[in-house]
């Protein structure tokens, strides 16, 4: 069996097919268990191992293998480690093994462009990015391939690590750069993506412009927070996974608990807007909000698209 190692999944990959692959995999039929989700001993640092299986009807099955330790990139090491075993449904033989950790990164960008696409204006030029993480170089892909992006604003509490993703496109055609008030870039966003590991809300509904399409991926426990509380009221509201947001997704699970909104606000999954022709949005003036703990189905379909690029090759 062979193992597919990160930087052969950054070759492989095009996220024009990888967009496709998933959108094919979720209109098909499938099983996605809720992810199991383990307190490493000795919890001194709150790590977690997470084991997130999904079934397809087209042939295969795999599960990821998710170590999350928190206090890493205070050492110098990646936060998240990941192993991804693909198997073929028939006989369980193992299709392929690869690295998990790329995998991610890849099906979460991906993930979050299929839903600008469907929720964010067609016409969105300006994106946010909120974080200076390994994610920032796959969200501006994604979410320029779906939308004709212009310019991309870039914040995130460390500086330096935000002069040195802007300088990582100096010679692009984009226009990077940074900015110092969060609030300000808020306001004139099309499109704000937020992948940080914080654990106290930072970003104010307040400061939302009325046309903004906000994707929140990073707060995916109940430990973690990125939009305020209020925020979550002002828009319609999208999510991965119906039932994990409500168990894992610390800011939307606080909204719900002050009042601001009510788990009957959920609009639509991910599934629904792939599947359904009718949930688009429909009028210029309205904040959408995509919320993602993580999605396991997602993954499958990433895992899938590289076994069978492979074969093709």
């Amino acid at each position: 069996m062979e193992f597919i190692s990160a930087q052969k999944i950054k070759k492989i990959i095009k996220i024009k097919g990888l967009i496709n692959e998933i959108e094919n995999t979720y209109r098909s039929d499938s099983f996605v268990p809720l992810r199991q989700v383990y307190n490493i001993i000795p919890q001194n640092n709150a790590a977690q191992m997470m084991v997130m299986p999904a079934f397809s009807i087209d042939g295969c099955y795999g599960v990821k293998l998710l170590n999350v330790f928190p206090n890493n990139p205070l050492v110098g090491l990646p936060r998240v480690k990941a192993l991804y075993v693909l198997y073929e449904q028939k006989n369980g033989e193992i299709k392929l093994i690869l690295d998990g950790t790329e995998i991610t990164k890849q099906r979460t960008a991906a993930m979050s462009a299929i839903a600008s696409k469907f929720l964010s204006k067609i016409n969105s030029k300006t994106l946010l990015i909120i974080g200076t993480g390994a994610l920032v170089s796959y969200m501006i892909n994604a979410h320029c391939f779906v939308r004709p992006i212009e310019n991309i604003l870039i914040w995130g509490r460390n500086k330096n690590k935000v002069k040195n993703i802007v300088r990582m496109y100096k010679n692009s055609n984009l226009k990077v750069s940074a900015i110092d008030s969060l609030e300000e870039a808020c306001g004139i966003a099309d499109i704000i993506t937020s992948v940080t590991s914080a654990k106290k809300e930072f970003i104010k509904g307040s400061w939302l412009n009325n046309t903004a399409h906000i994707d929140l991926l990073g707060a995916h426990t109940i430990d973690m927070a990125e939009l305020d509380p209020y925020g979550f009221s002002l828009g319609e509201i999208y999510v991965d996974d119906k039932e994990a947001v409500l168990i894992e997704a610390g800011d939307l699970m606080q909204s719900i608990k002050l009042g601001y909104i009510s788990k009957n606000d959920i609009k639509a999954d991910i599934k629904q807007l792939i599947i359904s022709n009718d949930i688009k949005r429909d009028k210029k003036d309205k904040v959408t909000i995509y919320k993602s703990v993580g999605h396991a189905l997602s993954d499958l379909a990433a895992a899938n698209y590289i076994y069978k690029v492979l074969n093709l090759s």
